[in-house]
């Protein structure tokens, strides 16, 4: 078998023995400025009441906003900038970009 191969059974022993209770597994916490696709829902859902509502207020399509939920894309940079802004003022994201549609 190769390097790999036994690398993946050895990872799925320890999987089998942690879930058995034989073993403790190191943890760790993900940092809350972290945008996982669990936090980008948050997001979103606090501030609409779906991904088109969303998609109205803040432009980014309801698509691309189901692909972050969902886990299936990562935003980019600026996407990533945008939506700490929506979380701490939405309200000023909304304002700042209706006013770019006038």
């Amino acid at each position: 078998m190769s390097k790999v191969g036994d690398d993946l059974v050895e990872a799925f022993q320890d999987m089998a023995a942690f879930l058995r209770g034989e073993i403790e597994v190191e943890s760790y916490e993900v940092p809350d400025d972290v945008l996982t696709p669990g936090k980008i829902s948050e997001i979103r859902k606090r501030v609409a009441s779906s991904t088109k509502a969303f998609e109205r207020d803040f432009m980014i399509p309801a698509r691309t906003m189901e692909s972050y939920e969902q886990g299936r894309r990562k935003p980019d940079t600026a996407t990533v900038a945008l939506l700490k802004i929506i979380e701490r003022a939405p309200d000023v994201a909304r304002e700042a970009l209706a006013a770019g549609r006038r």
